[in-house]
C-alpha cells in the first residue's frame, strides 16, 4: 500500500513539534537529530527550516541556538485543533480509492 506524501503544512508542524520536544527535553537540539526524527533527508530539512525562520515561526538567539517563536507554537496548536476537528468529522481517514 503507497503512503500518502506530506503536505508542507504537515511538514512544519512535524519539524516543530519536534523541536519542541528536544528543546524541553535538551533545551538544545540537533539539527540532524531533528531531521531524523522527522524522516526528511537533510538537504531537504534545511529548506523548510529556512522557511520556518523567514515566516517568523522559528529564531536563532545570540547564542545561534534555535527558539520557537509565539507563532510558532501558535501554528502547532491550530494545527493540532483543526486535524482533531477532521478526525472527528471522519475527512482525515478517508483514502483515494474508497
Amino acid at each position: 500500500m503507497k503512503e500518502e506524501r506530506r503536505t508542507r503544512f504537515q511538514i512544519y508542524y512535524d519539524i516543530l513539534e519536534v523541536l519542541c520536544d528536544e528543546l524541553k527535553l535538551c533545551g538544545d537540539c540537533s539539527l540532524t537529530r531533528v531531521a531524523h526524527r522527522t524522516n526528511m533527508p537533510y538537504d531537504r530539512f534545511r529548506t523548510c527550516l529556512d522557511d520556518l525562520l523567514r515566516i517568523g515561526m522559528i529564531l536563532r538567539d545570540n547564542g545561534g541556538k534555535l527558539v520557537i517563536t509565539g507563532k510558532g507554537l501558535e501554528y502547532v496548536q491550530e494545527y493540532k485543533k483543526i486535524n482533531d476537528f477532521l478526525g472527528r468529522m471522519g475527512l482525515l481517514s478517508l483514502q483515494p480509492n474508497e
